[in-house]
């Protein structure tokens, strides 16, 4: 009877490791990547605005407003969708290890019985 439960604990072990490696890399690209769209947000409009602000005619700070509030929405959806990601890797993590810690006390409850 031990010998069916093993091969299952050892394909859910790999699994629940895949899972948090899969996890750790998407937190990293994650974090990684929002500090490019944060450093996106709010350098280039206000840096044109600072280097520039002596030679801008007034209707060009409602085409520079109107872009960063563009840009800064666009990034971030982008912002949103990379955190979807990151969430889903780390609820299957998770999910994996219950599953995974679930069998293990049933197994060895099941050989504590025996």
């Amino acid at each position: 009877m031990g010998g069916e439960v093993l091969p299952d604990l050892d394909r859910l072990r790999r699994e629940m490791w895949t899972r948090q490696r899969q996890a750790r890399a998407a937190v990293r690209i994650y974090n990684r990547g929002s500090w490019i769209r944060f450093a996106l947000v709010f350098i280039p409009v206000p840096l044109v605005v600072v280097t520039f602000r002596l030679y801008l005619e007034a209707w060009h700070y409602y085409i520079l407003g109107g872009a960063f509030i563009f840009f800064a929405g666009l990034l971030y959806v982008l912002d949103d969708r990379a955190a979807t990601r990151r969430e889903a890797a780390l609820l299957a993590a998770g999910t994996a290890r219950a599953t995974y810690q679930k069998a293990r006390s049933e197994a060895t409850l099941g050989n504590n019985i025996s």
